[in-house]
């Protein structure tokens, strides 16, 4: 950690970025808890209608888009080169392994949601190895305690001077431990517990109340505990050196620790100063701006409008059950006979005309709010694209080829809101890379697929990467995505499908391309055609693999698995790179080389015999000399 003076310092810094940045997203507060409102279901007093209802049409379009971008959170790297072929699967089942253990699934769903209501997801992502122990930790972060620079814009982070969150829990016990390690500042501690717990009523507390209320929940749900704290989680650039530093301190700016931020977070080639461990992504995107409208921005006015129609059309039709009457009290013996019951008669004084004693007010239509509602409707979902056929309620009697249309017009708008969340996801596949590299000390166990099934397999980083690796990142495409092409895909199925019986067309390659298209992966249709394909792709990574580790003045062991391909392989590569190596390297290959012979033969002769007996289980029973079966009986 960095001295106490300087600690201070940086939080006084802090505290004052803090203040900047806490002013500028304030404003958007008031629409976010319009938002919650509606969402919430918090009703409001109505100062001219008789009838309150709400349509909960908030909750159905915020429901609707996030089933179109539901899917799990998946990410995968990908080679560069053909050597890193073991490794980077080992990389993915790691993935996969922290994405249950740690479960990402759900977390991405929260962050959806916020993303939908506010305009921003945003998640911390972090390793750690306590006791070498790898660990993953994925966190949604609330966007009401999350301050960034504004200056940074809304495309790349990495470019805000500053940034943090606040709800940092620790409580009595941790902040002692801490100080008994060193991983605090003693003094800081001390004073800390000698003030007592409880939480601060920061700003961020106060917008919270209002989320907290409108669920018609009673009370804070703070429990004002004496042995729990909350803390800033801060990132800042100290203006005196221009490092970046990471501080964790009350909301008075106690520090409570300091450090440099590449003494948590190594740099490379993507966080040359040291990542911030934050990623995040907007509905909208936008170069300036960080704190970008959301869906319900653009929808709420409608649905409040709605709400209206439908309650002045409640009241129309309270009117014309129980309509106003003006009555001439002077004709009517009893005024009760009014009210309507079954065979009544109503007694007059007097020579009175009937409909002039009794005139019933004129009532509004009920039809003019309901056309109100309608025209609203329209406005909405061409504004959202969050359509009936969206949330599977299509009216069945249009004409197909519209509502085709209609879905794939939709489809493209949730297709562009998948393009910018998986641009977040971009970002949380290099910390998550950056976090194996760093943590990933001890052998931790994963499950790869191969052509035999799923095998179990411990690793450590240096199974995963060697010195000067770097691989590609992809992120998998949402439902929306998919849904954005269904039509094609379907179209494109049926026509190789037809081509079943044409012997004009090259049956392996149309079978290869309806897989594609059903969306299997370039290696699961490889698996597919030819189970020994996997196995020679896997074997060929790995002769990729030792000639590395050859010109790298290793002396490794001769690979159990080589065969003549294998052998070949390293052959072609020694002659074409003759001239390029020095006569030691020659030597380690040829002596290599040479000591492979006798493995090489044992696995030929394996797969020969292997070979041999599936061809004849594939033989007929009178080529094996068995006698033919039939149906005689005797």
């Amino acid at each position: 950690m960095v001295n106490l003076q300087i600690a201070k310092k940086i939080a006084s810094q802090a505290v004052n970025e803090i203040a900047v940045a806490r002013i500028y997203k304030q404003g958007k507060i008031g629409n976010w808890q319009t938002n919650e409102n509606l969402y919430y279901g918090k009703k409001l007093t109505m100062l001219e209608a008789r009838s309150n209802v709400q349509l909960s049409r908030m909750q159905e379009f915020v429901h609707t888009l996030l089933s179109k971008i539901d899917n799990p959170l998946v990410f995968k790297f990908t080679k560069r080169k053909n050597s890193q072929l073991k490794r980077v699967e080992r990389l993915n089942a790691l993935v996969n392994f922290d994405k249950n253990s740690d479960n990402w699934d759900i977390k991405d769903i929260a962050g959806k949601k916020q993303g939908i209501i506010y305009g921003r997801a945003v998640y911390f992502y972090y390793a750690d190895s306590v006791n070498k122990e790898y660990q993953a930790h994925l966190e949604n972060t609330d966007v009401y305690d999350f301050l960034i620079d504004p200056d940074a814009g809304g495309i790349d982070i990495e470019k805000a001077l500053y940034l943090g969150r606040y709800s940092v829990v620790k409580n009595k016990k941790d902040l002692k431990d801490g100080a008994k390690s060193g991983a605090y500042y003693k003094s800081v501690v001390n004073d800390l517990i000698e003030s007592g717990g409880g939480e601060d009523q920061t700003q961020e507390q106060t917008n919270k109340l209002s989320r907290s209320y409108g669920t018609n929940t009673i009370g804070k749900k703070d429990s004002q505990s004496t042995i729990k704290y909350k803390f800033w989680e801060w990132f800042t650039t100290f203006e005196e050196d221009g490092e970046r530093y990471y501080i964790l301190m009350d909301n008075s700016g106690n520090p409570l620790k300091c450090e440099k931020l590449v003494d948590m977070f190594p740099t490379n080639r993507y966080f040359p100063q040291g990542a911030y461990p934050v990623w995040t992504w907007a509905c909208f995107p936008d170069l300036t701006e960080f704190w970008t409208p959301s869906y319900c921005d653009y929808a709420r006015e409608i649905f409040m409008a709605q709400d209206v129609s439908i309650n002045q059309m409640l009241d129309n039709a309270e009117q014309i059950n129980k309509p106003q009457k003006v009555v001439n009290v002077g004709a009517i013996e009893d005024l009760a006979d009014l009210k309507y019951r079954r065979n009544g008669i109503i007694k007059t004084k007097g020579d009175y005309d009937a409909n002039r004693a009794v005139q019933t007010l004129i009532t509004p239509s009920i039809n003019t709010p309901i056309q109100v509602f309608n025209i609203l409707e329209e406005i909405q979902n061409r504004a959202s694209g969050v359509t009936a056929a969206a949330a599977g309620a299509a009216d069945e009697d249009g004409k197909v080829g519209i509502y085709e249309g209609n879905v794939q017009a939709t489809a493209d708008r949730f297709g562009l809101l998948n393009k910018s969340y998986s641009f977040g996801y971009q970002r949380f596949a290099r910390l998550y890379e950056s976090g194996v590299r760093q943590h990933l000390m001890k052998k931790t166990a994963i499950e790869i697929f191969g052509p035999d099934g799923c095998e179990v397999e411990e690793v450590k980083r240096s199974d995963i990467f060697k010195q000067g690796d770097e691989y590609g990142v992809i992120v998998e495409a949402s439902n929306a995505e998919l849904m954005s092409s269904s039509k094609e895909k379907a179209e494109r199925s049926a026509f190789l499908q037809r081509q079943v019986m044409n012997k004009e067309v090259n049956q392996k390659k149309r079978f290869e391309m309806e897989a594609l298209v059903s969306g299997m992966s370039d290696d699961e249709v490889k698996q597919l055609l030819d189970t020994s394909y996997y196995g020679n792709s896997e074997l060929m990574s790995e002769c990729d693999r030792d000639i590395e580790e050859l010109l790298e003045g290793e002396n490794i062991k001769p690979n159990a698995y080589a065969n003549n391909a294998y052998k070949q392989k390293m052959v072609d590569f020694l002659r074409d790179h003759e001239e390029d190596v020095d006569m030691e390297t020659f030597i380690r290959f040829t002596d290599y080389i040479d000591k492979l012979d006798p493995i090489i033969m044992k696995n030929e002769v394996r797969a020969i015999n292997n070979e041999t007996i599936n061809m004849a289980k594939n033989l007929p029973p009178e080529m094996l000399g068995a006698e033919p079966q039939t149906n005689a009986t005797i």
